[in-house]
């Protein structure tokens, strides 16, 4: 399939938890068991990638030996040495249905260098059925990794490949440009938060943000600030869902401190 479709995901970008490997796989497991009781048909069948072996284990025979498993998907370098300031690797992925129906689970943390955490829906070029891509869904999915992980900022949000290589005035190289979502729409801001359905912002973060009325916003149990474009599926050819998750973007570029190149002040 060569057709470019629009992926929904949940990140954050970086995530800075440190904690061994052992700690990083309990608080692994314990976050698959949390999204396993938001839909348990849906959330089912986990597998828990072993990357050494390349392969994978049911999340019941990996749960008791999860932090071996964790410390052997330490990040290697380009010779295959182990490289734990670059963290260690959760992964895991529903296994049952149809791989448009699947959820993707990737934990890198524990380095001394930036990590992240990504919830992803459907498989490699096979877009995710719309059917699991729900306000629901994704507000709960999105409030268990909060809870359990302590991070700046997390998004769950649309996804293209909608930037086009332009080249720089004077000739001096080229650069990223995003192209608009619509043929009437702005180009959207380019940040690690893409078309933003859902924003969250810490505690500390969302301290004195004033949302205009459309916004829809709700305090989070550990008090930090979720800003919502839409409780309908995010729709990115919908202008006004566009509109919407604009102000969400520019607001949590403002609120992170986000610089084109990856730079924030979190």
């Amino acid at each position: 399939m060569n057709e470019e479709f629009f992926k929904y995901s949940i990140r954050t970008y970086p995530a800075r938890y440190v904690g061994t490997p052992e700690l990083i796989g309990d608080k692994f497991v314990r976050t698959l068991d949390a999204l396993s009781t938001i839909d348990p048909p849906m959330f089912s069948s986990w597998q828990v990638v072993d990357l050494p072996a390349k392969d994978s284990v049911p999340l019941e025979i990996a749960r008791a030996r999860i932090g071996a498993m964790i410390e052997n998907n330490v990040v290697r370098d380009d010779w295959g040495e182990p490289s734990p300031s670059y963290g260690y690797n959760a992964m895991a992925s529903t296994s049952d249905g149809e791989r448009s129906r699947h959820f993707h689970l990737w934990v890198n943390a524990g380095g001394k260098h930036d990590g992240q955490i990504w919830l992803q829906t459907g498989a490699h070029q096979v877009p995710a059925d719309p059917s699991i891509v729900s306000y629901p869904i994704f507000k709960a999915a999105l409030l268990v990794l909060v809870a359990n992980w302590p991070v700046p900022w997390m998004c769950a949000h649309a996804f293209k490949s909608n930037y086009s290589i332009v080249p720089v005035h004077g000739g001096a190289g080229y650069m990223l440009e995003s192209r608009p979502m619509l043929p009437q729409e702005p180009p959207f801001p380019r940040s690690p938060f893409f078309i933003p359905w859902i924003g969250y912002l810490s505690p500390t973060l969302s301290v004195g943000v004033t949302l205009s009325p459309e916004i829809a916003a709700e305090r989070t149990p550990n008090g930090g600030l979720l800003m919502i474009a839409t409780e309908d599926r995010l729709d990115p050819a919908n202008s006004e869902h566009l509109r919407r998750a604009r102000i969400i973007a520019e607001t949590m570029i403002a609120c992170t401190g986000y610089q084109p190149g990856g730079a924030m002040r979190i």
